[in-house]
């Protein structure tokens, strides 16, 4: 049993300055730097670093950030046998832009994330044997992404992040959140593909029908939880952030790592908003995700002997 996050590895250029720019307005940045990304690859790492056995699945440029890309995945312990190179394509790049409460605002180019071919996408998910997670984001095709939920065996579950939400709101993205067995997405995702009517949102996503739930998260105030047995709460620890690049995805990767593991959905929930509060409280993506050890925590290999209380 693995995670399978299958979507896309970016290089994230990032900038740090006093406020975000307005539009039309230009702000100098008082630093600049470069980490990891994109974001199955986050979804993955975070998984891996709380014990799960963890895959990436995704396309990368013919250039140097496809080696370093590779080195920085194997080093957290997730296998890349799964990945396709885009001859003549530059691997992918994210603009970041954090100020100095935090926030961020961030503009993707895929590039080469972009060029998964739907064929090999549904071979690396065929492959996921019963108990695994596969998690899907927007990042890349969404054609792409059904062409993977489709190919999974019985007993796989389908954990789909719609970000960003504008590539779910054709047939292809309503399609692939009927399959899904969860669905996590944030405040501004939820009112993009519910048109604001949120007051039942599993039903406005179409999840109700086959017993699926809804994940939204809500920053500093949380995440709600709604499936069959109704809605529930889950407050989350209060930090000082720094940088909140990358929580959503450290959130859905230690979620699809618990719910490998056997927890219940209320204790993953609650797990992620834990990993996800420790993320905002440091720099970049990747670097920002903690381990099980610093968590105090057995690694999530197997199903637990009890649920994790966060």
């Amino acid at each position: 049993m693995t995670v399978l996050a299958l979507g896309a590895y970016t290089l994230d250029l990032y900038m740090f300055g006093g406020r975000l720019p307005s539009a039309g307005e230009s702000v100098n940045a008082a630093e600049y730097a470069t980490a990891h990304g994109g974001k199955a690859a986050n979804v993955a790492v975070a998984a891996a670093r709380l014990g799960a056995p963890a895959r990436f699945a995704g396309c990368l440029g013919e250039d140097a950030d496809r080696s370093a890309a590779l080195a920085a995945l194997r080093a957290d312990g997730v296998e890349v046998g799964d990945c396709a190179i885009a001859k003549g394509v530059a691997t992918g790049r994210s603009f970041v832009y954090v100020d100095d409460q935090g926030r961020q605002i961030v503009m993707t180019w895929p590039g080469a994330a972009g060029l998964l071919a739907p064929e090999r996408a549904a071979a690396a998910a065929a492959r996921l044997p019963a108990g695994s997670v596969l998690v899907l984001q927007g990042e890349i095709p969404v054609a792409t992404s059904c062409a993977a939920a489709a190919a999974v065996s019985p007993g796989v579950r389908l954990l789909v992040n719609p970000s960003p939400a504008e590539a779910f709101l054709g047939a292809d993205g309503a399609d692939l959140l009927s399959r899904a067995d969860v669905v996590v997405l944030n405040e501004a995702e939820l009112g993009v593909l519910t048109g604001g009517r949120t007051a039942d949102f599993s039903r406005s996503l179409g999840l109700r029908t086959k017993g699926g739930a809804v994940v939204v998260t809500r920053g500093e105030r949380g995440a709600e939880v709604s499936d069959d047995h109704g809605t529930m709460l889950v407050d989350a620890p209060r930090v000082d952030a720094v940088d909140t690049t990358g929580a959503g995805d450290a959130f859905t990767g230690t979620l699809a790592a618990t719910l490998r593991a056997g927890l219940s959905l209320a204790a993953g929930v609650r797990l992620a908003c834990r990993v996800a509060a420790v993320s905002v409280t440091r720099r970049f993506c990747v670097p920002s995700y903690p381990s099980a050890g610093e968590l105090g925590l057995a690694p999530l290999h197997g199903p637990p002997a009890q649920e994790i209380s966060a």
